[in-house]
Order: C-alpha cells, then structure tokens, then sequence
C-alpha cells in the first residue's frame, strides 16, 4: 500500500482532499496534517512515497519543508498544490518539488500525478536507479 501525506494549514482544504480521495483507501494509506512541523514528524515514523505540500503555510512554508524533506527522505516524491504562490516562492521551491500543482486542482489530475509517480516508483526497482531518479 502506498503512503500518502497531505500538507495543508487550512483544514478545510485537507477535508476536501480526504472526501475527494476516500476511493483511494484501499490502495493509499493517507495522511492529513496542518504542518510542516507536523509533516516531518510524521515522516520520522515511517517512510511515505509522496508528500503533496500547501507552498503558504505559517512557521514552515512548503519551500522550507520541501528542502528538508529533499535532505532527509530523499525517496519521497515531493509535490506542491498551491493556489498562491508568487515568482520568489516557486524558484525557492523549483529545486526541492517534482510536480507543481495549482488549488482548486482538479481532483482527476490530482489522482492521475499521485498514481503515475506510484507507478513509476514501482518500475524503479534497482535502488541506485531509483536514488539517483
């Protein structure tokens, strides 16, 4: 089962993704939280395959997590959905996202990215090749 963790400060947008996503349970564990810090606390626990980040968010803004995530779980695929996200923030976060996506994000298209980078994580079985990707 693949691992999922959404990032978001509004939690009205994170009960709109888990209503959105709900058919994906049995293939997806999700995860739903309203921080970066929260986020990484998570993912200390164990690994997750994608992470899908808000960019504006108190504290730790999606760049700031993206960037840390990208040092210390290099394996997991790293996504932004933003709605609001100004030229400095999206070059500060190009290094460190693999997708960009933008709110309100079509739900088809959201599914579709997830599961095309769970499948392409699949295919990638030799480990140097899926580090080095």
């Amino acid at each position: 089962m693949k691992r999922i963790l959404f990032v978001d400060d509004e939690h009205q947008i994170l009960d709109a993704m888990r209503n959105i996503l709900r058919k994906r349970r049995r293939e997806w564990e999700m995860v739903f939280v309203d921080s970066g810090r929260a986020a990484l606390l998570e993912m200390e626990k164990a690994p997750y395959d994608v992470i899908v980040s808000d960019m504006r968010m108190p504290e730790m803004d999606g760049a700031e997590l993206l960037e840390q995530v990208c040092q210390r779980f290099p394996r997991t695929a790293r996504f932004v959905l933003s709605g609001q996200a100004d030229s400095e923030s999206i070059l500060r976060v190009l290094p460190f996202a693999q997708q960009f996506l933008s709110k309100p994000c079509d739900p088809i298209d959201l599914n579709r990215v997830i599961e095309r980078t769970c499948q392409l994580q699949e295919g990638l079985s030799d480990q140097a090749i899926r580090d080095s990707v």
